[in-house]
């Protein structure tokens, strides 16, 4: 498939992400972040405020009551919406009937990350970063919803797994990456730390 009919495939797939930005005043907060703090970010969530804690290494995501949290060590932060495409390999696991079969085509498996890496186009590739806050991520501190990264250690991309939800990525300023899903099975968060 040439990129044109690659993006016209990814068109039913592009998702809106919610990207975290400095708020100006006049701004209703919609997150705070401090990544020299454990607490390094709070986030009104469900109408909750959660809070990503670091202890002894490891991180959570867990329920906070603001009002014990000195905000004024934070930045405020609101949201602006970006669409992202989805990246080369989502697009071929969740792609159409006809995505599918040019898969089959070139001999390779849809649930394979090193089969669907070796048909690669470089073209939608470019076109995927354009669109995603990796990439472009010049005064954003983390995104919510839309696309996940695939990242180096999968052997297979967390958003395949129908039991977990993508919920956000925090710290684009700064490594070390987290990842935070919500496993419908388990009822629960999970943060994954990922760094390049």
């Amino acid at each position: 498939m040439n990129i044109e009919q690659l993006k016209e495939k990814a068109q039913t797939l592009i998702r809106e992400a919610h990207l975290f930005v400095k708020a100006i005043t006049g701004d209703e907060p919609a997150a705070y972040v401090n990544e020299e703090e454990s607490i390094s970010f709070i986030v009104k969530c469900m109408n909750q405020w959660m809070a990503l804690i670091e202890k002894d290494e490891v991180f959570s995501f867990d329920p906070i009551d603001i009002q014990l949290i000195d905000l004024t060590k934070y930045t405020a932060l609101t949201t602006k919406t970006q669409q992202i495409y989805p990246n080369f390999e989502h697009l071929m696991h969740f792609g159409d009937v006809e995505v599918q079969q040019w898969i089959k085509d070139n001999d390779c498996n849809s649930n394979d990350l090193s089969d669907l890496q070796s048909i690669y186009n470089d073209n939608y590739i470019d076109l995927w970063m354009q669109s995603h806050p990796m990439y472009n991520n010049e005064e954003v501190y983390g995104y919510a919803e839309g696309w996940a990264m695939i990242w180096p250690e999968e052997d297979t991309p967390m958003q395949w797994d129908e039991n977990l939800t993508f919920k956000y990525q925090i710290g684009l300023q700064y490594e070390p990456f987290i990842d935070i899903y919500f496993n419908k099975k388990q009822n629960k968060y999970i943060c994954i730390e990922r760094n390049t």
